[in-house]
């Protein structure tokens, strides 16, 4: 009864006590509830604000890239018109004050220029010590400034030239010397021209966008570092009465340049097989109307030239190449031996310096003193050979031998005259007037010394040959000495005058050679 009484006691109790945690329950419900509706709305609102200033912030952002972008391309704009203002100043200052341009430099004209220049500067590793000045012209100045190069004679010198060169045998009575060098240098010539001091030459109608062009511009920028750095036109001009010296030191400029060529071309991507010559480039039937030993003289810087500087470029590159030129060839013949050139006992061939105020005869002096050379001596001969071949075949129409130096080396060494021009230690030859020097009837006294006996008696031999066909005469040997005496016509010796040494006479009359032996050889006369 107890327990029962008691059940329902704690039952009773339960009753209210549930009642009261159900209404905290469900109080404590709604306040959550109430108080997570209010949270979420505030949050929602919140990102809702933050999402707005997002766009905001964002559409600014777009706005500042925007005017950023302009602003950028507005540097680079005025970055390029100042390059372009820079480039037309510098064209300006490098003008020729009353000398014009023939026209306007382009603006894409003046980049290009100057993309050549920096690029010639960075291939040939040589920085330009002045600023060089580029002018636009038309043909006639650029040939004008070609005639004025060294190794192209005055025209006052000309004629003397001519009378000289036919005296020797080098050429035909008939030939222009100067006129037919001019006529093979300007078949050569392309866009531009350097003229020396710092002065370039373009042709107006060029196009230097071209790659012939751009390389033609490139080679003549090459050639005015080698003048700034080396004095190359000083180095050449110093080289009087001296051809063949002179000759050496082109070849060793031409080589360079030709080496630069092939480093410019690939690195510009420009066609090797371009070319640079412009619209004088001549024809190969009027290159064969050039005489052939003008053809063959003045080309050998271009033809066997490059070899000779690779030789030097393969020692030590660039460094052996300016070295090269500083310290150039004394002759033809080592650009024709390069070991020459090379030996560490390399020696000075003969000058014959004879007092150049005391060479008159009957107080008049030569109209010509000037060295030969290996390579003058060997085209000498060889044509003669050539020549001889042609009357025996029934052909002595045909004056022109073909082409030996461009052929390169081995093809010209192989031929006999070069074979006797070999060992060539030193020659001059003084060419004095004799009336009107016709038919190349005038005075020559030529003496040249040999490395050996042996080279000096191959020589010897191969000059009796030519001159007896030459001249349509036969020598007759006296004691060593090969003479040919006519009253009428010539009076001709050709002596050794000791082991290594060879003398010809080959003079109007015995009386002049009287005169001649009594000045250069008076212990013999």
């Amino acid at each position: 009864m107890k327990s029962t009484t008691a059940l329902g006691f704690v039952a009773f109790a339960a009753i209210p006590i549930g009642l009261l945690l159900w209404n905290i329950k469900e109080l404590n419900t709604s306040y959550v509830k109430r108080s997570v509706h209010i949270d979420i709305s505030k949050i929602e609102k919140d990102l809702e604000d933050f999402r707005l200033e997002s766009a905001r912030l964002k559409d600014e952002n777009n706005n500042l890239r925007h005017q950023l972008s302009i602003e950028r391309d507005n540097a680079a704009g005025l970055i390029k018109e100042t390059e372009r203002l820079e480039l037309r100043l510098a064209n300006y200052r490098g003008s020729e004050g009353s000398q014009k341009d023939a026209r306007e430099w382009t603006d894409e004209e003046l980049k290009i220029r100057k993309e050549i220049q920096d690029l010639t500067s960075t291939i040939r590793d040589l920085p330009l010590k002045r600023n060089l000045r580029y002018r636009l012209t038309d043909w006639n100045e650029m040939i004008s400034a070609l005639s004025k190069m060294s190794g192209v004679v005055s025209e006052e010198e000309s004629e003397r030239q001519s009378r000289a060169y036919s005296a020797m045998g080098f050429v035909t009575p008939e030939v222009d010397v100067r006129a037919r060098t001019l006529d093979l240098l300007q078949g050569q010539l392309g866009a531009a021209i350097y003229a020396g001091e710092d002065k370039i030459l373009i042709n107006k109608d060029a196009t230097i966008k071209s790659s012939s062009d751009r390389t033609s511009l490139a080679l003549e920028i090459a050639r005015s570092l080698q003048d700034q750095h080396f004095g190359l036109m000083d180095s050449l001009n110093d080289w009087l009465y001296n051809d063949d010296a002179k000759l050496a030191l082109w070849a060793v400029a031409a080589g360079d340049t030709n080496l630069f060529k092939i480093r410019f071309q690939l690195q510009s991507n420009v066609s090797a097989t371009a070319v640079t010559q412009g619209p004088t480039k001549m024809s190969r039937e009027q290159f064969e109307r050039i005489p052939s030993f003008v053809r063959e003289y003045y080309l050998f810087p271009f033809s066997l030239g490059d070899r000779f500087c690779q030789k030097l470029y393969d020692k030590d590159r660039w460094e052996s190449v300016n070295k090269g030129i500083a310290r150039p060839p004394l002759s033809t013949a080592e650009i024709l031996h390069p070991d020459l050139y090379s030996k560490d006992d390399r020696k000075e061939p003969e000058r014959f310096r004879w007092n150049i105020n005391a060479l008159d005869i009957s107080e008049e002096g030569p109209i010509w003193n000037n060295v030969a050379g290996e390579l003058g001596i060997a085209l000498l001969l060889n044509q003669s050979d050539f020549l001889q071949r042609m009357a025996e075949l029934g052909q002595p129409d045909i004056l022109n031998m073909p082409d030996l130096v461009s052929k390169g080396i081995e093809h010209f060494s192989n031929r006999d005259g070069s074979k006797a021009a070999a060992g060539w230690n030193g020659d001059r030859y003084l060419v004095y007037a004799n009336g009107n020097g016709k038919d190349g009837t005038d005075h020559v006294y030529w003496r040249s010394q040999w490395i050996s006996e042996k080279d000096a008696a191959e020589f010897f031999q191969a000059i009796v040959k030519s001159i007896e066909f030459r001249r349509k005469i036969k020598l007759s040997d006296k004691e060593g000495e090969y003479t040919f005496d006519d009253p009428q016509d010539r009076y001709i010796s050709v002596k050794k005058l000791n082991d290594n040494q060879i003398r010809v006479l080959d003079v109007g009359n015995k009386e002049f050679a009287e005169k001649l032996l009594d000045k250069f050889e008076p212990s013999s006369s």
